[in-house]
């Protein structure tokens, strides 16, 4: 009989059991990626817990009945979800968030060698997250085009070329992790789409003149910043497979890519590798024409190698490496068909390519990072060693034709190597209780070694060879609800030439030029850069800020040099430009409503617009003067549909007698028409995602033909153009996103506007039709 109690009390908690339910998922935010550390609880109890670091989370010995459950986490919309219990079930919720529209005190910049918060910036930043990059990705795998929403940026040229792609009028600085990847020395064209999206988790704009990184930035910086290992597992590998094609002619317009990455940590290492394919089939117009292959995307190979570790020596110290290949090389059987200008366009025929293929033959960059916290004092360290070695081939062109040497034409390509380290000290203070901020300080070194010679050897543009050294201080202070920043940097730059002869070169439409034997020597610059901003935090609804900030940037010399008449390098025009950025802007947040605006003037002694001459591109140096406005709107209309536009109007004009006149207008290849790029994002039950977003480039006509009725490079009239895009995701499971990605969604009929600007029948290209892309993802 003493059995009876324990045989009872065993009855009745198993019966217990039985009646109870569990409660298990995951939760993931709209691209599958993993949410760690959400809260979840049920209205109307007690009852809460918190998901793992990789979003699982459970609840057990609930009792049947009817829930309500809410699930919170930093940067995603609070969710809800209702459901039923029976007795004894064992339910499975994966619940997907979608982020929140953020505040100014959550996106965190890092471009400006802090890391800091943009109420704490008194400049316009744009900053495009993995989730945006992802998305836009769909519809091309161009960094180019995903950039296209960017307020301030001009267009893509759906090129390999980024000429015309400007950034407030002027050129910008591209970065990789803050290695430079633009050659101004010799400004070929080519360091926007130079990596693979699948490894960038953030892209951020930085916009207006700015020394802050050294030469080139005169408008603004764009830097592409790496993916970073997951501090929360030990291994996680994502899949990604995607396929596209043309919905107007699908005959070889097939693309494919495969994309494979491993990331996690463990222990103290932190890890991420990412290895991508990709090769795309041709393109096709509106009409179902073979878009021309002259500097295309179509029918390229391209793969990209990435790895990045990261090890914690201890609280205070941990070194990285991170290292990345891009290689994009055309392989096609077509040649391009010159159109009419203004009546046809240049297409794509069947034939055989002379020369080698063209493309990024490689991009390798490196970088070693030392971080070091308290250091001295509560003084901060960071030390990075980097290096970028490029390559690149452009198209064979009888530019280069020679009758007595035999060469019937030829092909050009720029070769960089650099090599730099950065040494960072960063000193906080206080005064009181009001006063506080911190004093960056330190210095940049920097060997760029950059050349342009034929493939066949002919030298086009010596080896340039400069050795950059700068120093500079950065001082931020924080007054109440004001933030005072101000800068000074030092430039001091060499640059070694070697003797050299010009080439001998046949433009097109004039004259033999070339054959001059130039004297080599050393040039020197040096330049004092300034800059100063102040923002107001006070006010609710509104912070204002103005700022003042300056560029330097040697203009070309590659295309100085080699195009040369004098006989030694000590004759030739080459001053530097600096150009100064006035910008008065705001930040507004209520509500589901965030609101940003600026008006900005960038000024400049010398300027740095091409103009051609008898067949040949030269600089003009008059001054410059280019101004404008962008505003942006998001906001959230309902819990599952948000809206937001923006604005983007800039012009430029020359002072042709150097006496205050701004008395002509700046080519297209400079100022773009007016930007309008809207979208309407809507959720469908938390597993479907749907965004149509439009992008209206007005018309700009400022230039006279020629008498023949031709015009001037740079100066053919650009028509209106709307492109709609749409991409819809679907979670197939916590794990498994399925995406689709269509390109011009109207199959809208369209120049490139870089094709309407050049006034050229080679580059009277337009754009693709409709195209549609599939992805796969797969998180394990």
């Amino acid at each position: 009989m003493r059995f009876l109690p324990l045989l009872s009390f065993m009855f009745f908690s198993l019966l217990a059991t039985a009646q109870t339910a569990t409660l298990t998922g995951k939760i993931t935010g709209p691209q599958s990626e993993e949410v760690p550390y959400a809260a979840l609880s049920f209205q109307q109890s007690d009852i809460t817990t918190t998901a793992g670091a990789d979003g699982t989370y459970s609840f057990s010995s609930l009792t049947a009945g009817n829930y309500t459950l809410l699930v919170t986490a930093p940067g995603y919309v609070p969710t809800t979800r209702k459901f039923s219990l029976a007795a004894g079930e064992n339910k499975i919720l994966n619940i997907v968030m979608e982020q929140e529209l953020k505040d100014l005190e959550e996106i965190i910049i890092t471009t400006n060698r802090r890391t800091e918060t943009l109420d704490e910036v008194p400049s316009s930043v744009s900053v495009l997250n993995s989730r945006e990059i992802e998305r836009f990705s769909l519809t091309s795998n161009s960094i180019a085009d995903v950039m296209n929403e960017v307020p301030g940026l001009a267009l893509s040229t759906s090129q390999t070329s980024s000429t015309g792609q400007t950034l407030r009028g002027r050129k910008m600085l591209i970065l990789i992790d803050g290695i430079p990847q633009s050659t101004p020395l010799r400004n070929g064209s080519r360091d926007v789409n130079t990596i693979d999206p699948n490894v960038i988790e953030r892209i951020e704009i930085i916009k207006g003149a700015t020394a802050i990184y050294g030469n080139g930035a005169d408008g603004g910086i764009i830097n592409y910043i790496t993916k970073t290992p997951k501090a929360y597992k030990e291994l996680e590998s994502t899949t990604e497979l995607s396929s596209g094609i043309s919905l107007v002619n699908t005959e070889h317009t097939l693309s494919s890519k495969l994309s494979q990455t491993f990331s996690g940590q463990v222990n103290k290492l932190g890890y991420v590798a990412n290895a991508s394919f990709g090769q795309t089939g041709i393109f096709r117009d509106a009409n179902g024409e073979v878009v021309s292959p002259s500097y295309g995307l179509g029918e390229t190979n391209q793969y990209n190698f990435f790895g990045k570790l990261n090890y914690e020596i201890d609280h205070n110290n941990s070194v990285e490496f991170m290292y990345n290949y891009f290689s994009s090389n055309q392989d096609t059987e077509y040649i391009n068909q010159p159109g009419v200008y203004g009546e046809r366009p240049a297409i794509g025929v069947i034939g055989e390519e002379l020369g080698v293929d063209q493309g990024n033959r490689y991009n390798h960059n490196g970088q070693f990072t030392y971080n070091s916290f308290d250091l001295f004092g509560d003084t901060d360290f960071n030390a990075n060693l980097y290096f970028q070695d490029f390559k690149t081939v452009y198209g064979y062109s009888p530019f280069f034709f020679n009758s007595e040497t035999g060469y019937e034409g030829g092909q050009s390509m720029i070769e960089s190597d650099k090599k730099g380290i950065r040494a960072n000290f960063r000193t906080p203070y206080a005064f009181g209780g009001d006063i506080s901020g911190d004093i960056l300080y330190g210095i940049d070194i920097l060997n760029d070694v950059t050349s342009q010679h034929l493939v066949d050897g002919r030298l086009w543009v010596p080896e340039v060879d400069m050795k950059n050294f700068a120093p500079y201080a950065q001082l931020k202070t924080l007054y109440r609800d004001f933030v005072l920043k101000a800068g000074i940097r030092f430039e001091n730059i060499n640059i070694d030439i070697p003797d050299y002869t010009t080439i001998f070169i046949m433009p097109n439409g004039g004259t033999p030029q070339g054959n001059v034997s130039v004297e080599g020597g050393e040039l020197k610059y040096d330049a004092t850069t300034f800059n100063a901003g102040l923002r107001y935090n006070g006010w609710k609804y509104l912070q204002p800020f103005v700022s003042f900030s300056q560029s330097f940037s040697i203009a070309d010399l590659g295309r100085t040099l080699r195009s040369a008449t004098e006989n030694t390098v000590g004759q030739i025009s080459s001053e530097a430009v600096i150009a100064n950025n006035y910008e008065v802007g705001f930040n507004s947040n209520f509500g589901n409503t965030s609101l940003s605006g600026a008006y900005f003037i960038s000024t400049s002694e010398l300027g740095a617009t091409y103009r051609e001459v008898d067949g040949i591109f030269q600089i003009a140096r008059q001054p410059e003067k280019v101004y404008g406005f962008e505003a942006a709107l998001d906001t959230r209309l309902s819990q599952n549909l948000t809206f937001g536009t923006s604005i983007s109007y800039i012009e430029g004009k020359l002072d042709s007698e150097d006496n205050g006149d701004y008395d002509l207008w700046m080519n297209g290849d400079r100022i773009p028409p007016m930007k309008i790029a809207s979208y309407i994002n809507y959720n469908v039950l938390s597993k479907v995602n749907v965004r149509l977003a439009h992008i209206y480039s007005g018309d700009r006509d400022r230039f006279d033909p020629r008498p023949n009725g031709t015009y001037v490079y740079g100066q053919g009239p650009v028509d209106a153009i709307n492109l709609v895009n749409l991409t819809t995701t679907y979670n197939m499971s916590a794990n498994t996103l399925l995406s689709l990605g269509v390109q011009n969604l109207l199959n809208e009929d369209y120049y490139l506007p870089i094709s309407q600007w050049d006034a050229r029948p080679d580059n009277y290209i337009k754009g693709n039709g409709t195209r549609l892309n599939l992805s796969l993802k797969v998180n394990l």
